[in-house]
């Protein structure tokens, strides 16, 4: 491996003066990047510099191939337990005080402790309150456990109550909370029938001998293994204890009204009733208004934007596959539909007297679950052939999503028809104070003001369930374009620009206080000037950070100068995206600092950066069935051709698919242009061909949507056309165009069936001008937002092309043999994303060009034969490529944080003996020699004491984490290490924060450079993903260097695991039996053996090296 360049010393001024285009291939954990010269026409002439940048995504490892869930969602869960103990120990501390201050406990705290063994059973004493007078310490103890078991109460927005057809209550949550919610229905009738407080009921099971508390039990599932599950039976809600208290002062109150007085009640009821309410949720900015919050999705408003913009872009197909927009009168028909519902069929309409809002009487109407309508009921509405389809209609959709918010709210049991006598702005007022409202008390006095419903009918309607989310848009914006998309049949666009809202891409960055230079013509050394306004063109000198450039696009701020830049301008919730744009930002800068301001950015997206978890677990629903699919196919085929499925070929796979794909019934699979019948001995035959329904030399689209199997002389017959182009040849093989049409439109596969139409490749263009337009322009929302972040810095022009051609160009272009000799992409090897940046770089209009050019020319011998045809950029391009693969580094993002897990969640008992207790029930056995001994010195000494009086442990957590091996020296000069636990990395700056040292400080001790914890002298510090170099042959004598990444550490035995720096994927492949890869693993003794020290890489992969210091 070639040595990487040596690095300068720092600058301020960039290294050179040159024009340069910068390529990246942004993933969700890595950023390929590559420089590539210009000259005077804007053409790359030279590959400069390639590296590779890897990073974390903020999210946990996913599992079984779907998406992990975000780091922050854990520690914000962590975080929430610690507040609410903390809370709980206020709670309890306040409660204490009161119940001293109002006199019903004593002031001094041995004589408090002698009441718990005085009156060992408060169940007893909350029962016996409401038969006779208690006590004054003997109430303050029956409240105190009252206090301690306060009953669960769930949020109003969480819990939402419907009624069944009975008109009973039914409560719609988790499957946890619907057990408890149920569990604790139960519960309230049995004490409402029995006339009895949950303390009463309670006492009386305990003296039958049975449990007062919700246990698990031991039970057993389908398949007959025993599992542990969860007991509700015996839960209380607050409500319940609200009760029980209320008709426990009422009691006592009756016997001594001096000490129960209204002061003392009101008190100790607000401390024991009180729960803070959620904190609100921040949705965002507007898009287009970014001092506006984001709208929720159940917003009326909401629901019919997303109405109008799909039913404006709704189109009737019809049997030659070409599309009709829409009447507006039949637009009007279909948005009626999705907005009141389908007019009740007179046979089984269900009649209900709906009572809701203005004294309405008698009125009759259906019982609806959701507004949706069929596309085969829209074809019955506007009375249009049964054939005819739609452009949105496929085999995945088969409606259109309604007004879900009026399916709900006019419900007979909510408002009823009442609820479209509204006007929009009540309508949306109701289901903002509906989303919005904690108190279920104020939201039902509001609405019986607003909209004249009773009492009953305000708390059905409180707990409707309404869609959860928020949109793009706030409400003033939607209040802005609802009316134009309703004005007419336009689309989402226009109506923005109709709204005054200017173009809805537009993003209006803000770029103030940020330095600014002109962008020079490197032809006359003097600044460009925009031609249109004269001014001269400025560029930024750095990208800044993303939140204050996007604001429109991110969450508010505090807008504080104090607060660090995430905090004060906002930031993605997505942490994917998050991490990634800030990645850009370091590299571009870098890059900046080091060669100038980029002439020209290409950038290519991955397609899972921006994806949600849903949409990721749908992708790995896909390629699960896919799979299965795969697998089923080869069998099928392997029966046929008397092989073994392992040995199918991938493309007798293809065909099969493609097979399958035209017709569900196996019998009536044709050629989709002579009409002949293709059964499975033929398809495996060569006079079946595998052909694209679109050119692809005019489309450069080699996906499966674009392919088809059909015999050998349709496509000869065929040839570079598309299928409309070749209609007048296929007439005269008596092959009739209108069955070519019918044929395809029997296809499952929709998308596909349209690119036999007249208009296909119009359709497949879009509002492009031609194929390369296409391939060269990706519109996806993040592709806009990435491209005018880096057009911040950029001194011509951003391009985020769709990345649907790269692999195919890198193959043609010979560049997958450079990480390996497979021909395949080796994903083992960090720098291909580098390769990847290099052949994003190039790819152009020139080179579009010149690959469709290739592929006209290779005749009918298919797409393989182009690497005889297709030239690479210049001569020495591959050479180029191979050389700034060879020479890079890979620059891994570091974490010396030491934040995150100390210990793991199992606590284990330690008994009076010191060994730990393993439950027998836990499903792993800890290491016990590395439980972490836990003991709070503020708490009883439940074990004792040791020699110097502190506390014996009693309870003890395997540790989660570790934070770093420090490496020393000993006596002898010899290097030991040390591994220091997350735990212990917390209790060290704890223990210096609680000497009066900063937490700034108290991190630098933590850190210290010259000393280890121990005191020791310190050689080097080493954590996850730091990078080492050292010699292979134990030192003795110069063997080759080699530049390692920190993996692992081990806590036990300080073995400290290594892989090369540019290795990929390395755990797993660690793991894998059958892969020769392995860790390399060094103790601190033979570390020192092999010279080893910890280097640096830059962000550009620049190593810094400090030698070996002995």
């Amino acid at each position: 491996m070639a040595a990487s360049p040596s690095c300068p010393s720092a600058r301020t001024e960039p290294e050179n003066s040159m024009d340069y285009r910068l390529a990246i291939d942004l993933g969700t954990t890595s950023l390929g990047w590559a420089v590539y010269r210009l000259n005077n026409e804007h053409a790359p002439v030279a590959l400069f510099r390639a590296g590779v940048r890897i990073f974390s995504d903020g999210r946990e490892a996913a599992k079984n191939g779907g998406v992990g869930a975000p780091l922050a969602v854990q520690r914000r869960m962590a975080r929430g337990l610690r507040r609410r103990r903390d809370r709980m120990l206020r709670r309890k501390a306040r409660m204490m005080r009161q119940l001293v201050d109002f006199g019903f406990f004593p002031k001094d705290l041995k004589a408090r402790k002698a009441l718990e063994k005085q009156y060992p059973n408060p169940y007893e004493l909350r029962a016996a309150g409401m038969e006779r007078e208690l006590k004054p310490e003997e109430f303050g103890r029956a409240l105190f456990h009252l206090n301690q078991r306060r009953g669960f109460k769930s949020n109003r927005k969480l819990d939402k109550v419907e009624l069944d057809e009975n008109g009973n209550e039914v409560t719609k949550a988790s499957d946890e909370t619907s057990k408890m919610k149920g569990a604790i229905s139960e519960m309230r009738k049995t004490l409402r029938a029995q006339g009895l407080t949950a303390g009463q009921w309670l006492y009386r099971r305990m003296l039958t001998g049975a449990a007062v508390r919700n246990r698990e039990v031991l039970t057993q599932d389908k398949k007959g293994n025993d599992v542990i599950e969860k007991n509700y039976s015996l839960s209380i809600d607050r409500q319940i204890v609200t009760d029980e208290f209320d008709a426990l002062w009422a009691k006592q109150a009756s016997f001594n009204p001096v000490l129960f007085n209204d002061a003392a009640r009101d008190a100790l009821r607000d401390t024991l009733l009180f729960q803070r309410p959620l904190k609100p949720v921040d949705p965002g900015r507007c898009t287009l208004l970014p001092d506006e919050q984001r709208a929720p999705l159940a917003l009326p408003s909401s629901q019919r934007f997303r109405i109008y913009q799909e039913v404006n872009n709704l189109r009737i197909v019809d049997d030659r596959m070409q599309q009709t927009p829409l009447t507006k009168e039949q637009r009007d028909l279909i948005v009626n539909v999705l907005e009141r519902g389908k007019p009740p069929a007179k046979a089984t309409a269900k009649k209900t007297v709906d009572k809701a809002g203005k004294g309405g009487e008698g009125k009759t109407r259906t019982r609806r679950s959701s507004n949706n309508a069929t596309f085969e009921y829209i074809r019955k509405l506007l009375e249009v052939s049964g054939t005819t389809r739609f452009n949105l209609e496929d085999d995945r959709r088969e409606e259109l999503k309604g007004n879900a918010a009026s399916a709900a709210l006019s419900r007979p049991e909510c408002f009823g028809e009442a609820w479209f006598d509204f006007d929009d702005n009540l309508q949306d007022d109701i289901v903002c104070q509906l989303v919005n409202e904690d108190s279920e008390a104020d939201l039902i006095e509001w609405l019986k003001q607003r909209t004249g419903v009773d009492d009953a009918r305000a708390k059905v309607i409180s707990n409707a369930r309404l869609p959860e989310g928020y949109g793009n848009l706030s409400r003033k914006a939607l209040n802005l374009i609802v009316p134009e998309l309703r004005r007419d049949v336009i689309t989402y666009d226009k109506a923005v620009e109709a709204a005054g809202l200017g173009s809805h891409s537009a993003l209006g960055f803000s770029v103030e206080g940020e330095e600014q230079l002109p962008v020079i013509d490197p032809a006359t050394g003097k600044p460009k000037v925009n031609e249109e306004t004269g001014e001269i063109r400025m560029v930024l000198r750095h990208l800044p950070y993303y939140g204050k450039a996007l604001q429109r696009h991110v969450s508010f701020g505090t807008n504080k100068r104090e607060d660090p830049e995430e905090k004060r301008y906002g930031k993605i919730a997505n942490p994917t995206v998050h991490i990634g744009l800030n990645q850009v930002r370091k590299v571009v800068n870098a890059l900046i600092d080091r060669y100038g301001n980029p002439a020209e950015v290409v950038v290519e997206l991955a397609r899972d950066l921006k994806q949600s978890k849903k949409q990721r677990e749908e992708i790995q629903r896909e390629q699960t069935a896919n799979e299965k699919r795969n697998k089923r196919i080869s069998e099928d085929i392997a029966g046929i051709l008397g092989i073994s499925p392992e040995s199918v070929r991938r493309d007798d796979i293809k065909r099969w698919i493609l097979w399958e794909e035209l017709s569900r019934d196996a019998a009536d699979r044709r050629c989709p242009y002579s009409g002949e019948q293709i059964s499975a001995e033929m398809l495996l035959s060569d006079q079946v061909e595998v052909e694209h329904i679109l050119p692809f030399s005019r489309t450069l689209d080699d996906g499966m949507n674009n392919k088809t199997v059909c015999i050998r002389l349709a496509n000869r017959v065929k040839g570079n056309r598309t299928p409309y182009e070749a209609r007048a040849d296929f007439e005269r093989q008596g092959w009739k165009y209108e069955d070519i049409l019918r044929r395809a439109a029997s296809m499952p596969n929709k998308r596909k069936a349209a690119r036999f139409a007249e208009d296909g490749y119009k359709r497949w263009l879009h509002e492009d001008k031609d194929f390369i337009a296409r391939a060269l322009n990706d519109t996806r929302y993040l592709s806009r937002l990435a491209k005018s972040y880096l057009g911040l810095v950029t001194k011509s022009h951003v391009r985020v092309i769709t990345g649907s051609l790269t692999a195919m160009l890198r193959r043609h272009l010979g560049l997958n043999l450079l990480l390996g000799d497979t021909g395949e992409k080796n994903r083992n090897d960090h720098r291909h994303h580098a390769v990847d940046a290099c052949v994003i770089g190039v790819t152009d209009q020139g080179l579009l060009q010149r690959f469709a050019s290739a592929n006209a020319r290779a005749d009918e011998a298919g797409t393989e034969q182009l690497v005889k045809n297709f030239q690479p950029p210049w001569p020495t391009f591959r050479d180029q490529v191979e050389r700034a693969i060879g020479n890079i580094w890979v620059s891994h993002k570091p974490d010396h944080g030491f934040e995150g897990a100390m210990l793991e969640d199992t606590a284990h008992g330690i008994g009076k003996n010191g060994k730990t207790i393993i439950p027998s029930r836990t499903s792993s056995k800890a290491n016990i020699s590395s439980v972490n001994m836990i003991s709070e010195p503020g708490q009883e000494a439940r074990h004792g004491v040791d020699a110097e009086g502190h506390p014996l442990p009693y309870k003890g957590y395997v540790g989660g984490s570790n934070y770093c091996i420090e490496i020393f020296r000993n006596g002898q000069g010899k290097w030991e290490g040390e591994v220091i636990s997350t735990f212990r990395a917390y209790q060290i700056v704890r223990e210096a924060m609680r000497r009066g040292a900063s937490r700034e400080e108290a991190v630098r001790k933590l850190r210290d450079p010259k000393f280890a914890q121990n005191g020791a002298s310190l050689v080097t510090r080493l954590m996850i993903d730091d990078a080492v170099r050292m010699s292979q042959s134990n030192g003795e004598g110069g063997g080759r260097e080699v530049t390692m990444r920190i993996v692992k550490i081990a806590s036990s035995s300080g073995q400290i695991f290594m892989a090369p720096i540019n290795e990929a994927n390395v755990d797993a492949r660690n793991r894998d039996k059958d892969d020769p890869f392995k860790y390399t693993s060094k103790y601190a003794s033979s570390f020192q053996k092999s010279h080893g020290r910890k280097v640096t890489v830059s962000t550009l992969g620049i190593v810094r090296d400090p030698g070996y210091s002995g």
